[in-house]
């Protein structure tokens, strides 16, 4: 939650308010034994109160013995950093907006990944006992300590303990800490109050902005971890709620829950184990984990950060439904999904998968990392709009995506999804150069992830202009139509070239005049630009194709409907 939110809920509860949009994010969690690929995912959509917030993704590189340093925060907490502190990636906030760096998700050099944080609150009654401590710990500068300072999860949790009893913290949050030994969700439910939990690799969790950790026995340190009087004051207070006589820690520090958050829970378990939910109840205190009725993959992940409650009676779609808050909100900044592998060298523990703008219309790029340096436009600094930017490059389309969903973000999504679907099938042969490489030569495969970084950022840059001039030109083009004459909805192009390589045809183009043919095995389509049919020839038969537009030239390249490339 950033501090602008901290200062609208104080208008709040002065002047009666609503406070819909004060707190933001929604995280996923999958266990490796219960993923598709046998990766433990943590992700997490990092949401604003307001829909156009530019992020930055870059490399802080590692610091060797240098004494005297701190790591300080814009409201004044000062942290003294080690004399060396490691590298890592981060997607930073525009340096303008004044309120911290705001890290948001990173992978060190030594395989920890953070994801920090999801805001929470706790009950007025715990918050008036151990009220939060202004100038303590904030999410502004969470990510960044751990990510610096620590190599594993469990350093990482006894890290901000350390902090947090010391210092105080500024925010109730919630954190996920992973590498490919183990996982730990920690929350902070005061000013010195914190309890933290592994994560089972058997189960999966989705959830909101509210405290999650249910039911605990201090007695099992294997599984837990806490700050040592939470019990005895949760005690002392009559705040303790005990299920089947174990405390719950969510149901005794967190605030009742209500629709704004448990709704997004309640969604993520209904998509990953739907055998085990009912129709959604707002007082219902759903489970932290559970077992998904089947395995879970990155790219279900992904969608289920651009759910919009789809296929339920709160779809958000419906006239009745306008004012609910979904997951895949619209003042999305950037949504993360971290890929870790049992297999994975630390220098390389990630698969970091990053979207800027919204999740429901943009793109999930993949990112080892290794990678030492990121691509110019992730590094566009400012708080205005700046076509030279990721985040602006891919906001832009969502902009206008969101304008008209059927008529125009449908076409937009499918064309990002085809993408997502290439990049995942490329990088489980990517991550098997990686790993050789690495067991040959560190720094040459470090190299190689970095050069993949640029190419594919670079690529779809490129890609994201021109799915922006195109659907913006179809919207002008009907902009003084009514609904009824639109016509078809907004079909996406794409660069043959592109998509017969993606599906492994070979292209063969002797100029503007001439047919264009692209080859797999006995599989042929032969395509004219201009003539919005195409050839097909199969096993010697051939068969004319209906296209839903005809192909054109642009800048020597060769544009076609997506359905075409969908149909490969």
């Amino acid at each position: 939650m950033k501090r602008f939110a901290v200062c609208f809920l104080a208008l709040a509860l002065v002047f009666g308010l609503g406070t819909t949009g004060v707190f933001a994010c929604s995280a996923v969690y999958v266990g490796k034994d219960v993923s598709t690929d046998g990766s433990t995912i943590v992700a997490r959509s990092e949401d604003q109160g307001t829909g156009a917030y530019n992020k930055m993704f870059v490399v802080v590189p590692r610091v060797e013995n240098q004494p005297g340093r701190f790591l300080t925060d814009v409201q004044g907490f000062k942290y003294p950093l080690p004399a060396t502190t490691y590298k890592y990636t981060m997607v930073p906030d525009a340096s303008g907006y004044g309120d911290g760096v705001y890290a948001g998700a990173s992978t060190n050099e030594y395989g920890l990944s953070i994801s920090a944080t999801v805001s929470a609150s706790p009950s007025e009654a715990v918050e008036k006992v151990d009220p939060f401590v202004e100038g303590g710990l904030r999410e502004a500068a969470l990510t960044e300590l751990v990510a610096a300072t620590c190599k594993t999860p469990k350093e990482g949790v006894e890290r901000l303990a350390e902090v947090i009893e010391k210092y105080g913290s500024e925010e109730g949050n919630i954190i996920f800490l992973a590498n490919k030994e183990e996982g730990w969700l920690f929350e902070v439910y005061s000013g010195h109050l914190w309890a933290a939990q592994k994560m089972p690799n058997d189960k999966v969790a989705m959830f909101g902005n509210q405290f999650m950790i249910g039911t605990v026995d201090p007695a099992d340190t294997e599984n837990f971890m806490y700050q040592k009087d939470l019990f005895t004051t949760a005690d002392k207070n009559n705040w303790t709620v005990k299920v089947n006589g174990k405390v719950h820690l969510a149901a005794t520090f967190g605030e009742p829950r209500e629709d704004y958050s448990n709704m997004r829970t309640w969604m993520g378990h209904k998509i990953m184990s739907p055998s085990t939910i009912g129709e959604y109840k707002t007082s219902d205190m759903y489970p932290l984990f559970y077992s998904p009725d089947k395995k879970v993959s990155v790219l279900e992940v992904m969608d289920i950060l651009r759910n919009r409650f789809e296929g339920t009676k709160l779809d958000a779609s419906l006239p009745e439904n306008k004012g609910l808050r979904v997951i895949g909100v619209e003042r999305q900044s950037q949504i993360h999904v971290m890929q870790i592998k049992d297999k994975y060298p630390a220098e390389m523990g990630a698969l970091q998968w990053l979207a800027f703008g919204n999740a429901e219309h943009s793109v999930f790029l993949p990112n080892f990392s290794g990678i030492t340096d990121t691509y110019k436009a992730y590094k566009v600094d400012g708080e205005r709009y700046n076509p030279d930017g990721a985040y602006w490059k891919y906001k832009r389309i969502c902009a206008l995506a969101e304008q008209n969903r059927p008529f125009y973000g449908q076409g937009v999504k499918d064309y990002w999804k085809f993408w997502e679907e290439v990049l995942y099938n490329q990088m489980q042969y990517e991550e098997n150069v990686v790993i050789d490489l690495y067991k040959k030569d560190p720094a040459k495969a470090k190299e190689y992830v970095t050069n993949l970084h640029m190419a594919t950022a670079a690529q779809f840059c490129n890609r994201a202009d021109h799915l922006y001039n195109d659907l913006l030109f179809f919207v002008m083009d009907r902009n003084d139509r009514t609904a009824k004459k639109m016509g078809g909805p907004f079909v996406a192009e794409i660069g043959l070239r592109d998509a017969a390589v993606a599906k492994g045809y070979t292209l063969k183009w002797q100029g503007n005049d001439q047919p264009v043919e692209i080859t797999k095995g006995d599989t042929t389509y032969s395509f004219e630009v201009g003539k919005d049919t195409c050839n097909l020839t199969k096993a010697g038969k051939t068969t004319a194709v209906k296209l839903d537009f005809a192909p054109l030239v642009d800048a020597g390249t060769i544009y076609v409907p997506l359905s075409v490339a969908k149909q490969l």
